[in-house]
């Protein structure tokens, strides 16, 4: 699966012409698989990086999913950037697949998914004791709360969509949004469950002092690339995903970073 050092060489000068072009307005659409560029950001247990080397539950999957399309790429061409920013490319370079994603209807508007991948159950996350605070059980009860988001996370966009009315505290990573949370920066989180308490722990926070106040999504996450994308390659990226979750690939590697 991995690739030549001039292979790969070959691929970052694709991906800076690539997104020269696209500063100028005349990027084009990927016509093989080769030509995707894959986005990623810091999400653990799905991606994130160990000593610089992307790694999690869905970069193991697509490199699975590029040895059985026979793809030469290797987890150093895959770009680690802030959430915000992946998200933004994603949308303006038709090149491009953004990952892991959590799948809703809104984002089918912008994106075409290659998916499922792993579950999800996003949450408002809170310390489990909290003086005065209101018991929570429909959106209307976040209101007294300030709730701290990552930027442009699905939290975030969550709480827009289904109209709660609390105090948003934007952050730029997750390993921020639990420090902030730990110094009573805001009185909650939305975010993913398991990110939550992995982060937690990699910050010496004890998981256990938290707990899930009230959920706001249960759903799925999944590879999102650009909506202009062609079909055909979206295709063949679903039908190798298929086969990886038909044969119980995808169960055992998420099993490794879940246990």
């Amino acid at each position: 699966m991995r690739g030549t050092v001039a292979g790969r060489a070959a691929y970052r000068v694709t991906a800076w012409a690539l997104g020269a072009g696209l500063a100028l307005g005349t990027a084009q659409a990927a016509q093989t698989l080769d030509d995707i560029q894959w986005i990623s950001e810091e999400y653990a247990p799905y991606n994130y990086t160990e000593d610089g080397v992307p790694t999690g539950i869905s970069v193991d999957v697509l490199q699975h999913i590029w040895q059985r399309l026979e793809i030469q790429r290797d987890v150093s061409d895959i770009r680690v950037l802030p959430w915000a920013r992946g998200y933004r490319i994603a949308q303006d370079d038709t090149n491009a697949c953004l990952f892991l994603t959590t799948v809703t209807d809104p984002r089918r508007e912008l994106f075409q998914f290659v998916e499922p991948v792993v579950d999800v159950s996003i949450a408002i996350i809170g310390p489990v004791e909290a003086e005065g605070r209101p018991e929570i059980n429909t959106i209307d009860d976040l209101e007294p709360l300030t709730i701290g988001v990552v930027r442009d996370d699905i939290g975030e966009h969550l709480l827009d969509h289904l109209g709660a009315r609390s105090s948003v505290i934007r952050t730029d990573s997750p390993h921020i949004l639990v420090r902030m949370l730990r110094g009573q920066r805001f009185d909650a989180v939305a975010y993913d469950s398991h990110v939550t308490r992995w982060n937690m722990r990699q910050e010496n926070i004890d998981p256990d002092d938290y707990a899930d106040l009230f959920v706001l999504s249960h759903g799925v996450m999944g590879y999102a690339c650009h909506r202009d994308m062609d079909p055909a390659l979206i295709e063949q990226l679903q039908k190798a995903l298929d086969a990886l979750l038909a044969d119980g690939t995808v169960e055992t590697i998420i099993r490794q970073y879940r246990e």
